[in-house]
């Protein structure tokens, strides 16, 4: 892998932690010496925690080529030890082997397992190889311009795709990271982003919300110059807020836009354009290709026409496993269908719609549930939708915005025997920050 090799040509600090600085080095001889634990060709399973041992046994397993699943913590190895059967795993301490009845080797490209619903609970894993890895870290650094004077901060779990690839990115540029388990809620996370002058802060549309309530946008941080945002869409108004914030304070603001099965990042809206191209994911990283679909697989070229959005490029993945023997192979290159539904101005520039999934039928109608959402935040109230044909699940946090939400179902001429409104103590999220869907489906049972 390049990534790799990078590390091993770059100079100065490498990752920050409590009381303690790791040099390029420093970082070096550290994987030399995991090696040793890990053989070309095994599948590992390895508990990967915001700390320099996970980090140090993660690209250990790169650099040997061993593949490797990431875990949120080891009981989740329950999970997938019958079916993808890994040789041994990384507790967060010690290395342990497994026995394993099935021993066939896995493609040699084979880098990384990551699952597509961001725990390792899913069965269906994305197969990415060292190009796959290596492509978006460069494109990553390109568009956002990181140098090694650069240093940013662990926000995000390294377990998450967006969280992993800040990993990637900074140490492709022989920039720093500042490896903190601490919560952005936390005293302790702002402090060390104070303490270590972190450059850059990365965060998904929970973590922006979060913020305001910090009252971030009144924090002394005088080394901060990017924000970036991705994991979801980040509603208008909260856009406008930090759009303006970025302004006042002469920093940059990126939206991107991705997908684990792109390692993760598709595309970004430049900084110029987040005001006048609000909403916009904007176009395609550098060395990829974005366009439309319609129905019948045919490619849209007229503007303002909503179809589904493709990918193309280097970082587009080697498929998917559910099983060990399905490491072995690597399909013919497809282009990657993100099933989200898009529409590109005239200006070239993409706005998602929605997904393709997340639309349900009512009384003969379609309903895009994003939408839904979104005219339930015009009127104040914060609310997650989810239903399958005639059920429509509505989650909201008090009464006032249950009877709120009902006035407005009731207007769009939705028969109350359609829905039904679930006021919840708080929204339910995973790890990474996004709305843990898994939970509220089981309203609809």
């Amino acid at each position: 892998m390049k990534l790799l090799e990078r590390v091993t040509q770059h100079s100065g600090t490498a990752l920050i932690l409590e009381d303690t600085k790791v040099s390029y080095s420093e970082l070096n001889a550290l994987i030399a010496s995991e090696e040793r634990n890990v053989q070309a060709g095994e599948v590992c399973a390895l508990v990967m925690r915001n700390n320099l041992k996970s980090i140090v046994s993660y690209l250990a397993c790169l650099k040997t080529g061993a593949p490797v699943i990431l875990l949120n913590d080891y009981n989740q190895l329950q999970n997938i030890q019958d079916s993808l059967s890994p040789d041994r795993v990384f507790d967060g301490s010690i290395w342990k082997e497994l026995s394993s009845s099935i021993k066939s080797q896995p493609h040699p490209d084979l880098r990384l397992l990551l699952s597509t619903s961001g725990s390792t609970g899913s069965p269906k894993m994305v197969k990415l190889s060292g190009q796959n890895l290596d492509a978006n870290a460069d494109s990553i650094c390109d568009y956002l311009s990181i140098s090694s004077s650069d240093r940013t901060i662990t926000s995000l779990p390294l377990t998450y795709s967006f969280g992993l690839s800040l990993l990637h990115s900074y140490l492709w540029a022989g920039a720093s990271l500042v490896v903190t388990e601490a919560a952005i809620t936390e005293r302790k996370f702002w402090q060390a982003m104070k303490a270590y002058n972190v450059t850059s802060f990365s965060g998904v549309p929970f973590h922006y919300e979060t913020l305001l309530k910090l009252r971030f946008i009144s924090m002394d941080l005088p080394h901060l110059k990017v924000l970036t945002q991705a994991g979801g869409k980040l509603n208008n108004s909260l856009l406008e807020q930090f759009a303006q914030y970025a302004e006042e304070t002469d920093r940059r603001f990126f939206v991107m836009y991705g997908q684990t099965e792109a390692a993760p990042r598709i595309a970004y809206l430049p900084p110029e354009n987040l005001i006048d191209k609000i909403g916009s994911i904007g176009r395609s990283i550098p060395g990829g290709h974005l366009y439309l679909i319609d129905d019948d697989g045919s490619l849209i070229e007229d503007d303002n026409v909503e179809g589904e959005l493709v990918y193309e490029g280097q970082n587009v993945m080697m498929g998917y496993a559910s099983s060990r023997h399905e490491l072995e192979s690597v399909p013919d290159y497809k282009p990657l269908k993100t099933g989200d539904l898009a529409y590109k101005d005239n200006d070239g520039f993409f706005f998602i719609q929605g997904r393709k999934k997340r639309y349900i039928k009512m009384q003969g109608r379609r309903f895009g549930l994003e939408h839904l959402e979104h005219l339930l935040h015009v009127i104040s109230v914060t609310a997650i939708c989810i239903g399958q044909e005639d059920c429509l699940r509505v989650f909201t946090v008090n009464e006032n915005m249950k009877e709120k939400a009902k006035e407005l179902l009731l207007s769009m001429s939705i028969h109350p025997m359609y829905f039904k409104i679930i006021v919840l103590d708080s929204i339910p999220h995973k790890t990474n920050g996004k709305v843990d869907y898994q939970v509220l489906n089981g309203y609809l049972k």
